[in-house]
Order: C-alpha cells, then sequence, then structure tokens
C-alpha cells in the first residue's frame, strides 16, 4: 500500500479515537451533572429537592419541587401559587425554615394573616414540624379584649393572637381564660417568641420569620452512602435509585446493582 494512503488512513482513524473519546467523556459528564446543585437566590438545591424547569423531577421527591421567582423560591405542590416561602435548607440536619406567604381574605397585603390552619396545609407533604417551634393561634368572629387584639389591626378584621407551645390529648392549643368558645380560629407554627413580646404587636414578624421543619433522616444517610460511592440520589418509579456516573445504578456494597 502507498506508504501516503496507509498514512491517511492511520490519521483517520486517530481521528475517529478521538471522537469517540470526547462524545464517552461529554455523555458521562451529562450523565453525572444530570442533578448538579441549582440555586435559587441564596439557596442550594439538591436531592432531596428539585429546582422546576432547572433540573429533572427524577433528582428529588415529587412532594419537594421548588419554584424559583425573583430569587425566591417556594414549594410548588400547594393548593395556591407562592403559598409557602423556603427561607433556608440544611442538609446537615434535615431541615428547613419556611414561611407562609397569604393574606387574610378581604385585607391588604399589610395583612399577612393566613385564613387555614397552617400545620393542615403542611399534612399531604413528608416533613414533621419540629417541635422546637411555638403556636401562634389566631382568633376572630368573637369578642376580643381590646389589649390583645392586633396591632397595626388587619384591615378591618378585629382579631385577637396568643402563642402557646402546650396541646390538649386532642391536639388542640389549651386557650387562655379570655378566649371564648365560639370563636374561629388559625394555627401558625412560629419559632420561640422572645421574653417579654406580645404576640398581637409582633403578629406579623413571628410569620414572616417562618418555622422549622424537618424530614426523614433516613432518606439523607443513604444518599450520603451513595455519594461516597461517586453516585447520585435520584427518585426514579417511586423509588430511591443511586445512579453512578456512567448512568447505571451504583453498585451496593454486597455487588450487583440496585434497582435492577
Amino acid at each position: 500500500m502507498h506508504p501516503a494512503v496507509l498514512l491517511l488512513l492511520r490519521l483517520s482513524s486517530f481521528l475517529q479515537l478521538l471522537r469517540s473519546a470526547a462524545a464517552f467523556a461529554s455523555n458521562e459528564t451529562a450523565s453525572t451533572a444530570i442533578c448538579a446543585p441549582a440555586r435559587c437566590g441564596d439557596l442550594n438545591i439538591s436531592f432531596p429537592f428539585t429546582l422546576g424547569g432547572v433540573q429533572p423531577q427524577e433528582c428529588g421527591f415529587p412532594a419537594f419541587e421548588l419554584a424559583c421567582d425573583a430569587d425566591r423560591a417556594y414549594l410548588t405542590k400547594s393548593f395556591r401559587e407562592r403559598l409557602y416561602r423556603v427561607y433556608s435548607i440544611s442538609y446537615d440536619t434535615n431541615s428547613l425554615v419556611l414561611a407562609v406567604e397569604t393574606v387574610f381574605p378581604g385585607a391588604g397585603m399589610s395583612c399577612g394573616v393566613p385564613d387555614f390552619n397552617v400545620s393542615s396545609g403542611l399534612a399531604l407533604y413528608p416533613l414533621n414540624i419540629s417541635d422546637t417551634n411555638s403556636n401562634l393561634v389566631l382568633l376572630y368572629n368573637c369578642e376580643i379584649p381590646p389589649e390583645k387584639q392586633l396591632f397595626p389591626p388587619c384591615a378591618n378584621h378585629t382579631i385577637g393572637a396568643y402563642v402557646s407551645a402546650e396541646t390538649t390529648q386532642e391536639g388542640e392549643v389549651n386557650p387562655p381564660q379570655w378566649v371564648q368558645k365560639n370563636c374561629s380560629s388559625v394555627n401558625v407554627p412560629v419559632r420561640a417568641l422572645q421574653e417579654g413580646q406580645d404576640p398581637a404587636r409582633h403578629y406579623m414578624g413571628l410569620i414572616t420569620q417562618g418555622f422549622l421543619l424537618e424530614w426523614p433522616a433516613k432518606e439523607s444517610r443513604g444518599c450520603d452512602a451513595c455519594r461516597a460511592r461517586g453516585g447520585e440520589c435520584r427518585f426514579v418509579h417511586f423509588s430511591l435509585r443511586c445512579i453512578c456516573p456512567d448512568g447505571r445504578p451504583c453498585p451496593t456494597p454486597r455487588g450487583g446493582y440496585k434497582g435492577r
């Protein structure tokens, strides 16, 4: 064979080898980065959370999908848009700080008092309200002593407030003596009330600073082990999977592949 032809064949084979290597590297990088952490404002978002429109849904639990609006993160699986705002996420303690953002019916934006029990609204999420929180109880549709009424007032509504960490066996907050039995009420988890702080005067600060929630630690422990093997956690077909950089399920410590 002519030396020039042989040289061209060798060069062609070398170029094909380079293209194959580049394609493999590209596929491996894409596989590894499919669930790369995303950001919304100051929040770093990774498993068990996902950022809608940026990360695939399989990168976290479906209930933990977040939406980013003007650098603010919100849980998407709620009965109103932009209802639960996520202020911070701690992956070390499996916890997040959440605040409810809504207004009482007929009130202006200056009255951010929810019209539903926030604890009940979160019942469908795989989250636990931390025992470190207290409970802000807002009362209306009854007679409220002037000194217990919200100030500044909530639009034209007469609403009272108190904070309690105590509950009855039925789970309802034990009310103070001034609370009438015919009152309607809304419960909002809040973080610790400072000594001497009047909830009727500081209700907006208590609501906007949010409260602490926790998710099951066992799922995070599984992901820690997955990452230690060089994989990333994904939620596929209603089960947790550990996926290696090559796109295949990572070997378990006993051998084989999890999820085959």
